[in-house]
């Protein structure tokens, strides 16, 4: 005769509590196969878990309370009574409001994975209209994941996102994400692993730091600079008027993203204009006047490869005086 051995109740969320529940029916279940002449009653079947109710506020209160619910005259009935006693009315509610909060942000790829796949099976046993199925998260994964690495994915050749399972699709971009790491399109911590991306309160390198921790600017393709501008969005940062923490601005101003190792642009130069000995009140008596000024300008230097977007390119027209 095999021994029956329920698993240990450690934990008092909705999912643990559900699970224990869901893994006691199915180690009795097993120990039936193995014994087929054998079976026990509720009773017994109640106080065997009841012993494996070690969390301290379980554990008290199954003592004190452990003849009211031996009583029981099944096994659900005592699983209705404990769901009573530790899980929330609300409880499905809450999950799936954890779930749909869950955003990427400056974390690594792999960090959101795992904790939107946590979030995602706390719902598992929460039956119809909470239950998160692969079409679901696949939205998930691709909207809420860091907004370099949506664009990266939407931009290569041939992506399929309609024909992609949710294997597929984590394989890919967990594969982009890398690449995004190793070209230093995301800004990596030193001596952090590879997937990991500083928070913004990561300390600012001294100027002795090698070349390696230099804020760096990744060049966009031509799809990404096209999605972008559909988008509404800033060359220099990457960021649209979709992403978190989003605000209004144009290239030649953009603040940066701290979390991403992308540096603010620096401030628009002074420009300043000089004219002759009484041009201020020679202008005045005749406005339509036209007097010579002389103008410094800030140094412009065009790049091939420039990020800026179009609307900022109205800086560089020369002025008609």
């Amino acid at each position: 005769m095999t021994k029956l051995e329920f698993p240990k109740l450690t934990e008092l969320t909705p999912t643990a509590i559900n699970n224990w529940l869901g893994r006691c029916e199915d180690t009795y279940k097993a120990w039936q196969v193995l014994n087929t002449e054998k079976s026990l009653d509720p009773k017994l079947l109640i106080t065997l878990a009841g012993l494996r109710m070690e969390e301290s506020t379980a554990a008290s209160w199954w003592n004190k309370n452990r003849s009211t619910l031996k009583a029981c005259t099944s096994w659900e009935a005592f699983g209705t009574r404990v769901r009573e006693r530790f899980v929330p009315v609300n409880w499905k509610l809450t999950a799936l409001t954890a779930f749909y909060a869950v955003y990427q942000g400056s974390a690594p790829f792999p960090s959101f994975i795992t904790q939107l796949q946590d979030t995602r099976n706390a719902l598992a046993s929460a039956g119809d209209g909470y239950v998160i199925n692969d079409a679901i998260m696949k939205n998930h994964l691709l909207f809420h994941c860091h907004p370099l690495l949506r664009l990266r994915v939407c931009g290569q050749p041939g992506f399929a996102y309609e024909k992609l399972k949710l294997d597929g699709l984590i394989s890919t971009m967990t594969a982009a994400w890398e690449s995004l790491v190793a070209e230093r399109v995301v800004k990596v911590s030193a001596g952090a692993p590879s997937s990991s991306v500083p928070s913004s309160s990561t300390s600012t390198p001294s100027s002795s730091s090698s070349a390696s921790s230099t804020p760096f600017v990744h060049s966009l393709s031509p799809v990404e600079k096209e999605t972008l501008k559909a988008a509404g969005g800033c060359y220099h940062c990457k960021k649209t008027p979709q992403s978190e923490g989003w605000v209004k601005h144009r290239s030649e101003n953009c603040p940066g993203d701290a979390a991403a190792g992308i540096p603010p642009r620096a401030a628009t130069s002074v420009i300043a204009a000089v004219g002759a000995p009484g041009f201020s009140k020679e202008y005045e008596e005749r406005p339509s006047r036209t007097c010579p000024i002389a103008v410094v300008m800030p140094p412009v230097v065009f790049d091939e490869d420039d990020s800026s977007d179009s609307s900022s390119l109205s800086q560089y027209i020369p002025w008609s005086c």
